[in-house]
Formats: C-alpha cells, structure tokens, sequence
C-alpha cells in the first residue's frame, strides 16, 4: 500500500507539470514554450510511473532482518516471458513465526535469477516481517494479475491532475517578462472589449510598434495584417542590420514579438503616414460589397505588392480576395469570360503604360475564364487567377499589364525583347472575338455554361504558319482547340 500511495503522489506531480508545461505554452510567446513548457512537459514525462509486471510487486532480498520470520520455500514457479533479471516468480512456502503456529502461504514476488537460483539449492530463507504474506489469503495469485487495475490508475492519476492544473487557473500562466525580443505589455492597444474596428486596431499596432521599437520604427514597416477574428500582425525592418520583426497582438490586446525569417530591404517598407488617414473600415466595406459578401468583415493586409511597388490594401473575404489603394480606390471583380467588360478594363488599363490605343505595340492580348474548367493553355499571368493580359513592347520599354478579377492592373517591366509582330488595340475586334468563341463552342459541341471556362488569345507565334493569329481553348475539350484569323477566320485545328 505504501508503495502504490508513493507511485500515485509521483503520477500527480507529473500531471502537475505536463499540466503547467502546456498552459505556460499556451497562453505565452513561442520562446515560453522552447525555454520554460517544453522542459517541465519533458520532466513530467521522465517521472511517470510506468506500471509492469514487476514494478507493484515486492523485490525477494536476502534477509537481513534482526526480526526476520524463518520460512521454507516448498516450490517455485519463474515466469519466462521476458528476458530481465528481474521477473515475477511464484512461491509457494511454510512460513513459521515464533511463538505461533506455522502456516502454508503463496505469492508472488519480483525475484532475480541469482536467489530464484539460491532457493532452489537451498529453500530456507527468512523474510522481515513487513514482508510476510496473509495467513488468511484465499485468492490464488496468478502473473496475469499484475500490474492489473493500477496499470490505468497511475496514468489516470496524472491526467487528471494535468487537467485540473491546466484548466483550473485561467490566465494565471500568463508571464509578463521584459525581455525586448519577445514581450507582452498591455499598453493603449488593449481595452477590456477589442475594438473591432480596423481604425482602430492600426492605430494601436502602429503604437505598440512604437512602443518596442522607437517612433523611428513607424517608417519602417513591411506590413500589417488585421484579421477578421481580431488578431492583428504587423513586420517591422531593422534598416541598420535588414532584421525583420514580428509583432503580435492577440484579442486581450497583449503585444508580443518574435523574429522573422524574411530578408527584405528599405525599399519594401511603408510609413506610418502613408496609412494614417486611410479609413479601413470604409474601405474593407466597399471591398466586402464588391466581393459579393456584404457586411463580412475580412481580413485586411496591407504592404508593398513589390519593392519599390505603390502601398496595396488586400482584402480576402472567404475564398474572394480584393485589392485596394489607400486613397480608396479598390479593385472590382468581374467576369473575364465577359468579352465587353474584358476589352473596356483592357482599353482604360492602357494609360498605365502610358499606352495610346492606337499604338501598334502590343504582342499579345489575352483573355482567361475563371471557370473551374478553364484550360490552362500556357504559362503565364493568368493562370492561377484568370483576367485579361496585354502584353506590350515599345523598342525602349517592355513589359506586360495585368488586369485579375478584385485587383487593381498592374504594369510589370520586362528586359525581354520578343520581335514578335506587333498590333494595335485598336486592330483587335471585339465581334472576332465572340464569333470565334462560339465557332469553337460549336466546334465542340460544348454546354452553354462552358463558354465561361475560355482561354484566348491574340499574338504572334514565328513556329506557326499562320503568325499573327487567335487562338482558342475552351473547357479542355480538344474538338474545341482553333487556330482563327485575326478577322475570325477558322484557319486550323490546335493552337500553338
């Protein structure tokens, strides 16, 4: 009894600090948990009882009792499963106590193979009297009897108490530490019910990011993300070294922070200003709206979409994602399967690249459904996203506008110089356009709804006979798959 009572206290202490290791863990920084969780969760793992076969049973010792009771081993029965020194042996014995009648007795103990060995020679032995077996014992012990019932006890036990210390304090494993690299302060930034409004919640990144770093640190930043769930992240540059920081405030309003892995430089930052009159909360409604999810609060991000690049608000609300300005212009979405709407976005797109519509630059204009069917025809801008593409090359300057349904056009420069023949937007027709989707559509004897899973395009291509020419893929189908004139000719099966 005295045994089980000690290996019951040893699992509760062990339950008590895998409970504490976990809730230190859990409610504190990544590096809590490295240097204070993960060692008590270790020690506690390390001082587990771990029931056997031998482990509740008393170890056979050579007597050395001043009181010992002589006793006569009468049979012996080892068992042989395992391979240890140490194996549950069976006796069977005469036990005589002075001054009492003797009395017959079985058991079982932990015996080694050196005094399994020394009873078999010589069967008279002593036992303390703490250690004699009950006159009156009916039950017949048996090696499967052991560890039995306390093989569930101990680890019982420790889970218990595990729960009870991890669930019984609350917040009180909460550490306040002043280390600069990862703290937690409970500064303007928290109030007893988050504000909610990302207003608000960038204000009070901007001031917890001042408080760790210094009001120098507002000009350095890399970005900041404010969720839809209330936790708010924001990156931070070290200009004297390009170390980047994280700083993390939770719904309570503590800020922590942690190092980053990212390499970026100076010209990846934003400021403070840049930012500060921007209303997010407007903004992240008129992004809401034009993602067909009305009064969904997203998660907003906002940083450089490139070094150097303007400072782009990101909204994502459910698998829908938005870009924005901070003067408030934001991204529409639409349907690049609509011809119309692709050509018009296309023709205003063009004053980005300080292009005129009648300039005969163009190499390539190109045209992506966002059908879940749409083939992916060749690489390029448009194939995780769909949208419109027009690609373009002055003599001087090259490169590609890139129009995606909920982002803002981008113009992206290129060195490349194709020496593709080149066209004018103006060249491109509209009417073509349609008239060769539906020749394909008939071509492929597709549904009506798989007009929307198209990829076309308009562009040169120097291994294709007929050059200057659009090409056609829609909805995977190979029937479908047309090489058309620019006027919107059927010249060939394929695209090139």
């Amino acid at each position: 009894m005295k045994r089980t009572a000690v290996r019951v206290g040893q699992a509760a202490v062990s339950g008590a600090l895998i409970g504490g290791g976990i809730g230190i863990g859990a409610y504190n920084a990544w590096w809590v948990a490295v240097l204070i969780s993960i060692p008590l969760m270790v020690a506690g793992l390390a001082i587990a009882p771990r029931p056997s076969r031998t482990s509740e049973l008393p170890v056979f010792t050579d007597p050395g009792h001043p009181q010992a009771v002589p006793v006569r081993v009468d049979a012996l029965a080892r068992s042989s499963r395992t391979d240890d020194d140490l194996q549950p042996t069976l006796l069977s014995a005469t036990i005589s106590p002075p001054h009492d009648t003797e009395y017959q007795a079985r058991w079982i103990t932990s015996m080694s193979r050196g005094n399994f060995r020394s009873l078999t020679e010589n069967p008279l032995t002593a036992l303390p009297p703490d250690r004699l077996p009950g006159r009156n014992d009916a039950d017949t012990p048996g090696f499967d009897h052991h560890p039995g019932a306390r093989a569930a006890l101990y680890p019982m036990v420790a889970l218990l108490v595990a729960l009870t210390v991890l669930f019984g304090v609350g917040e009180a494993w909460r550490i306040s530490v002043g280390r600069p690299e990862s703290t937690a302060t409970h500064s303007d930034t928290a109030t007893d019910s988050k504000n909610m409004s990302f207003n608000a919640r960038r204000d009070g990144m901007i001031r917890a990011i001042v408080e760790q770093f210094g009001p120098v640190a507002s000009n350095n930043l890399l970005d900041l993300r404010l969720t839809g769930s209330g936790s708010d992240y924001g990156t931070v540059l070290d200009p004297t070294n390009g170390d980047a920081t994280i700083v993390y405030i939770n719904n309570g309003g503590d800020a922590f922070t942690t190092p980053s892995a990212q390499v970026l430089r100076r010209d990846s930052t934003f400021t403070a200003t840049d930012i500060e009159s921007t209303d997010l909360d407007a903004l992240a409604e008129k992004m809401a709206a034009n993602a067909g999810r009305p009064g969904l609060r997203g998660d907003l991000q906002i940083k450089r979409s490139a070094p150097g690049a303007p400072v782009v608000v990101t909204g994502t609300f459910g698998a829908k994602t938005i870009n924005g300005l901070p003067d408030g212009t934001v991204g529409e979405v639409f349907d690049p399967a609509d011809f119309p709407v692709s050509f018009e976005r296309a023709r205003k797109a063009l004053a980005l690249a300080g292009i005129s519509p009648s300039d005969p630059v163009l190499t390539n204009f190109e045209i992506r459904g966002t059908h879940r069917a749409t083939p992916t025809a060749h690489a390029s801008e448009l194939q995780v996203t769909g949208g419109v593409l027009v690609e373009f090359d002055t003599g001087e300057r090259s490169g590609a506008i890139v129009i995606g349904p909920g982002e803002l056009p981008e113009v992206k420069d290129t060195s490349y110089h194709s020496g593709r023949q080149q066209f004018a937007f103006d060249d491109i027709s509209l009417e073509a356009f349609e008239s060769v989707r539906a020749q394909a559509m008939r071509r492929g004897a597709l549904e009506p709804y798989e007009r929307e899973a198209v990829e076309i395009w308009l562009a040169d291509r120097e291994i294709d006979p007929h050059r200057l020419a659009i090409r056609i893929e829609l909805a995977g189908v190979d029937a479908a798959t047309g090489t058309y004139s620019v006027g919107g000719e059927f010249l060939a099966p394929g695209a090139i």
